[in-house]
């Protein structure tokens, strides 16, 4: 800390004059008594006598030392009315925000933002939103991780897993792998006619039929690139293994009918 030097007020000259304009200008802005305060502490360090002050000042002995004691304690808010809400010349301290809550409600996480009844409503119905918004409010520290967990049902070393995973993969690592394999399955109206089309005619020509044989002809006849899983899956959805054995003997007896009422 730097040492401020000595001041010796012996040698000076003092203008009555320029202190009664100076010391009105500094009324007008800071008050009478920080005024007072300033020039009480200020004669203080400049070696002063307690009483020699308040004379000065014209205020009693006792406001004087409480004046000294309070500032040298409390520092520049002292020089003011502690009644006053707030500072005339220090910088407001900004009140402590209201902190985030979250409710349930039914079918909905509520996150209550705390400012003038505003909240955002978040359906259980839309997990992935849910939780890409809840641990995005936990990676920027806005929500605890046990109260996230208990919002998205999982647990704490769970959620703290997957808001890793928000950070550093995106919000796309937060899909469902299962979600995932389904998008991955999805195939157009027209694909799926061409699918149906392919197994039938596998079956009634040969008896049997595979996923990766129907991927290899749709590829070959339709340039349609379908993957075998994908054909499986499609196959498996619509019930077509059920009928493998089926569809041939069905197809016969058809047949087989249709030539008797052609030969009546």
């Amino acid at each position: 800390m730097k040492k401020l030097p000595l001041i010796d007020c012996q040698d000076l000259r003092f203008s009555s004059k320029l202190s009664e304009n100076r010391i009105n200008q500094a009324q007008q802005f800071l008050g009478a008594t920080v005024v007072q305060r300033v020039l009480c502490f200020a004669l203080y360090l400049l070696g002063v006598n307690r009483k020699a002050i308040a004379q000065l000042l014209s205020i009693p002995a006792e406001t004087a030392k409480s004046i000294i004691k309070v500032i040298n304690r409390d520092g520049l808010g002292a020089l003011e009315d502690r009644r006053r809400r707030f500072s005339t010349f220090l910088p407001r301290m900004q009140p402590e925000p209201a902190p985030i809550i979250l409710k349930d409600e039914e079918d909905y996480v509520v996150v209550d933002l705390g400012v003038g009844g505003r909240c955002l409503k978040l359906s259980r119905q839309d997990p992935l939103q849910l939780k890409i918004v809840l641990l995005s409010m936990l990676n920027n520290g806005l929500l605890r991780k046990r109260e996230v967990a208990e919002a998205i049902k999982l647990t704490p070393s769970h959620t703290a897993t997957l808001s890793r995973r928000l950070s550093e993969e995106g919000a796309g690592s937060l899909v469902d792998r299962r979600q995932g394999q389904k998008q991955e399955y999805r195939v157009s109206p027209p694909v799926k006619a061409e699918l149906i089309q392919q197994f039938a005619v596998d079956i009634i020509t040969s008896g049997q039929t595979s996923g990766s044989k129907i991927s290899t002809e749709l590829k070959d006849r339709c340039n349609i690139s379908v993957p075998a899983r994908t054909v499986r899956y499609h196959l498996a959805q619509m019930g077509l293994g059920q009928i493998k054995q089926s569809l041939p003997r069905l197809l016969a007896e058809v047949k087989k009918t249709s030539n008797n009422y052609s030969s009546t």
